[in-house]
């Protein structure tokens, strides 16, 4: 039931019926009488009043065979906004949707205002097409019901003709309806296959990439001077020490000895003179 007000009513007049909704879980429905198929029902409602509970009891009226209920605090009667009381009956007979009667539609979002039509001396300037093409059809229908209206064999043609009309009418509505329905089915399958058909497909244009500069990262002179002084370390070291085994002429036999890469050279330099 809740849902069903929801899906009508404006936000602002389903809040209200939303306190009832609350206020139903405080009350307690019992059958005092039943003449069927009309049963005579009290509810119990817990209240708090000055941190004291106190029971107030209404009698509900309800009609089995076509859902109508009455409540005596006749909230509905002076607000159209259905009881508590009335609720909780419909919830003890097991009446999941609210009958149409009790769905006013004054306080509907769905429903299409007719005075919306009417012109009145606050839009003079304005020249919707639904607000011409209103007052042309009313001043038709004036019209004809004005020469028509004295004799009531004509009378009643008129209103046959008028049902006719409306039927036709409904008809054409429909079958546009489903007419527009199949375009769209169609329109939809056509873009699929479309879409199927697409073989080349090209891949993403490169796009620059964003970020920081390389020569503004943070830590960049630290390390620059960091490889300076391991550049300056390197030229000031000593010569690399290697261990070589050469040829002594003075003694015949291969001694190993370990010296300098500059030595190295002059001892081998020295021996070429000696061959020769």
């Amino acid at each position: 039931m809740e849902k069903q007000f929801q899906q009508e009513y404006t936000t602002s007049m389903f809040r209200d019926v939303q306190v009832e909704f609350v206020k139903k879980a405080n009350c307690r429905a019992s059958v005092v009488t039943e003449d069927w198929p009309v049963v005579r029902m009290k509810v119990e409602e817990e209240k708090l009043v000055d941190d004291t509970m106190i029971c107030v009891s209404y009698v509900v009226h309800f009609d089995r065979s076509t859902q109508e209920v009455r409540c005596e605090c006749n909230l509905f009667e002076s607000s159209g906004v259905l009881c508590c009381h009335c609720l909780e009956v419909f919830h003890s007979f097991k009446v999941y949707k609210v009958p149409s009667c009790y769905v006013l539609p004054r306080w509907s979002k769905n429903i299409k205002r007719k005075h919306t039509y009417i012109k009145s001396s606050h839009d003079v300037s304005r020249s919707d097409v639904s607000h011409n093409e209103f007052k042309e059809l009313c001043a038709h229908f004036y019209n004809i019901v004005q020469e028509f209206i004295n004799d009531e064999d004509e009378t009643n043609l008129l209103h046959a003709a008028l049902e006719e009309t409306r039927s036709k009418l409904s008809e054409h509505r429909a079958k546009k309806k489903s007419e527009s329905v199949a375009e769209n089915h169609t329109s939809i399958g056509s873009q699929h296959s479309n879409v199927l058909g697409v073989v080349d497909i090209q891949a993403p244009s490169l796009v620059t990439t964003k970020g920081r500069p390389k020569s503004k990262r943070l830590g960049s002179t630290l390390e620059k001077s960091f490889k300076k002084s391991s550049r300056r370390k390197n030229k000031n070291a000593y010569p690399v020490v290697r261990s070589n085994i050469y040829q002594d002429t003075s003694i015949g036999d291969p001694i190993a000895r370990t010296v300098p890469e500059q030595v190295r050279s002059f001892m081998s330099l020295l021996s070429s003179f000696d061959k020769s």
